[in-house]
């Protein structure tokens, strides 16, 4: 017979199996329907895609309170540049290696498959005392926490929710950062290049990038900020005319990769390389910990191009605002030991249809700190003749010392390692904040296992925390079922 943690891990490489990138859902929604109704439980979903899984409390606990095991079904997909992976049709690849789970040059879905996988596996537990649970899996948390925003009204009963979308075992979290997402969008005037001209890709590339909210005080570089202090680097070493620019891949995901089109005179090109050489010398010793960070300047055909590329007065302009654009910490919280208030990530850039395009994401533990971080980034864009429009937001969720479920949590936890846990609030978005203004008079908590660099293919999971956090679940669960 199965243990209990060993069907935990069952379910993760089970779930693991089925693509669920944000926004491509269904299948993994569809897997859960099927699978409550082999065990006679009830599901529905909301418009939005939202699941509920009403599992009976067990025999003799059925006038205890529900409580809500929550987590959402997508997950961040991301790959190195040599993985083939496709994530709409190919299963992850776990792999365990010691103490750790991670994938094959993608990310592992941790976050928020053990969410998935640990409420499936008390759910199935039928040794285990509790109280009914309700199971609610949310949709497209990763692209702006969409599900949470549109829950449907009366789709959960339970006052009480255990959020299992944390990173850290050990650590209660009790309050989170909300966040914004401003686009900047400026129109640019491009002229032919001359035919004699060389054209050349810049790629920055090789850095550790990671979630840009728990990772965000790291000193990790920003792969959109590297490329634009080369590209001004290149322009004060020659003529050189700039036809694109990329970078980024998630506006929740510190930048790893970003590159550039540019076009430079023949006899200049000795003169190009040996300022890009510079330029990498420079960034790897002012960021000891990006070890394989790349800098490369290659020849490309001329062919492949239109022959076109900004006026230099363009050019100058989207370099500077890459520039100016904040990026990282603003302010540490004061009344939390190590903790962000206020941040920004300057995730994405792109030009569009001969239109410069970039993806900024602030975050605060408090509106004002948000609101000033927006206004920071629309200043700055305002200075470069650019429009701004905000895409997404959410509040923070402001944490509650005196909460019954806390102190319970405490208790347990204390009770099983002899240790008290950490409380603490997170600079990242939970769906906490957003369920908690919709729903009031939750109760909430986050936990979860010690998960590392999230949002990247070296996204890994660990072992025996993740054993810790199944067992501390169960002991919870059936605490609130004693009189």
């Amino acid at each position: 017979m199965k243990t209990h943690f060993q069907r935990v891990l069952e379910r993760f490489e089970q779930i693991s199996r089925i693509p669920r990138c944000s926004k491509n859902e269904q299948a993994v929604a569809q897997w859960f329907e099927g699978w409550a109704e082999n065990h006679g439980w009830t599901s529905r979903r909301d418009p939005a895609g939202n699941l509920m899984i009403r599992v009976p409390a067990s025999p003799g606990s059925e006038r205890a309170p529900v409580v809500v095991v929550q987590g959402h079904l997508d997950m961040v997909c991301e790959k190195t540049p040599e993985s083939a992976h496709d994530f709409a049709r190919d299963p992850i690849r776990v792999i365990r290696n010691g103490d750790w789970i991670h994938a094959d040059r993608t990310t592992l879905g941790a976050d928020n498959g053990v969410a998935l996988a640990l409420g499936a596996a008390i759910a199935e537990d039928s040794e285990l005392r509790r109280p009914a649970i309700e199971l609610l899996f949310t949709v497209d948390e990763e692209t702006g926490l969409t599900g949470a925003k549109n829950l449907a009204p009366g789709l959960f009963e339970g006052r009480l929710l255990i959020n299992l979308d944390s990173e850290t075992e050990g650590v209660f979290t009790v309050g989170c950062a909300g966040g914004r997402d401003v686009q900047i969008r400026r129109e640019l005037q491009f002229a032919p290049v001359p035919e004699d001209r060389r054209w050349m890709q810049l790629t920055v590339g090789g850095l550790c990038g990671g979630h840009s909210g728990i990772d965000i005080h790291r000193p990790r570089a920003n792969a959109n900020k590297l490329l634009a202090r080369t590209l001004r680097a290149l322009m004060q070493a020659g003529d050189l005319q700039l036809a694109a620019v990329s970078g980024g891949s998630r506006r929740n995901a510190i930048p790893r990769d970003a590159r550039a089109v540019v076009a430079g005179r023949s006899d200049a090109a000795e003169s190009f390389r040996r300022r890009t050489a510079e330029c990498a010398e420079r960034f790897r010793g002012e960021f000891s910990s990006e070890p394989s960070l790349e800098l490369r300047l290659v020849d490309l055909p001329a062919s492949a191009f239109d022959l076109t590329a900004m006026t230099s007065a363009d050019a100058a302009l989207a370099i500077n605002l890459l520039l100016a654009l904040p990026h990282g910490v603003a302010q540490m919280a004061p009344d939390f030991n190590d903790l962000v208030l206020t941040s920004n990530n300057l995730a994405l850039v792109a030009t569009v249809d001969r239109r410069l395009e970039i993806a900024t994401s602030q975050r605060s533990l408090v509106d004002f700190g948000l609101d000033a971080m927006s206004d920071q980034v629309r200043a700055a864009a305002a200075l470069a003749g650019a429009h701004t429009q905000t895409e997404s937001e959410y509040p923070p969720w402001t944490p509650n010392p005196a909460s019954p479920l806390l102190d319970r949590c405490r208790a347990i936890y204390r009770d099983l390692y002899q240790r008290d846990p950490e409380v603490r609030a997170l600079h990242a978005g939970l769906e906490c904040a957003i369920i908690g203004r919709t729903c009031p008079g939750m109760d909430m908590i986050s936990i979860g296992p010690t998960t590392e660099n999230a949002h990247s293919p070296t996204e890994r999971l660990n072992v025996p925390s993740l054993h810790r956090i199944a067992e501390f679940l169960r002991a919870l669960l059936t605490s609130m079922t004693l009189k």
